[in-house]
């Protein structure tokens, strides 16, 4: 009996010892072409939403992304008081995409006068490539943009 068990203890650890040797299982990161890997999957839904108030300028600005198949995206924001930046791409297989930005009179702030209100929509398979450029206008007359 003693025998037996010192068998069965035997093989248990070499059984053990070669599993443990197997060593660990390389990460698999999701894509198309590897549906198992349990990380992410490429055709995850893609959500994300910007909103950028740029109180001196009067500028609103807003990017919304919903229930989007991304296949990339990237966003650039540079906001100072007398000018902002905004650069958007992004390139999605479906879903639907806003986008927008409001421009108050500078000199009134006032919400009865808007300057600029643009909006834009996009469903299905679409690409973004936007540049939005708000200056003040003492910063075009200086000429440090150029000309404008």
């Amino acid at each position: 009996m003693t025998k037996l068990v010192a068998i069965l203890g035997a093989l248990l650890l070499v059984a053990g010892s070669a599993i443990a040797f197997d060593g660990i299982e390389p990460m698999r990161l999701g894509s198309k072409s590897d549906p198992e890997a349990s990380l992410f999957t490429y055709d995850q839904k893609f959500s994300d939403t910007t909103t950028l108030k740029n109180y001196y300028l009067g500028m609103s600005a807003y990017k919304d992304f919903n229930g989007c198949d991304r296949l990339s995206s990237n966003i650039y924001l540079e906001s100072n008081s007398n000018w902002t930046d905004i650069a958007i791409l992004a390139n999605f297989s479906s879903g639907t995409g806003r986008m927008g930005y409001l421009v108050l009179d500078e000199d009134t702030m006032d919400i009865r006068d808007v300057m600029v209100d643009a909006s834009h929509e996009f469903i299905g398979n679409f690409t973004i490539d936007e540049r939005i450029l708000v200056v003040k206008n003492q910063m075009n007359e200086s000429g440090f943009f150029g000309n404008l």
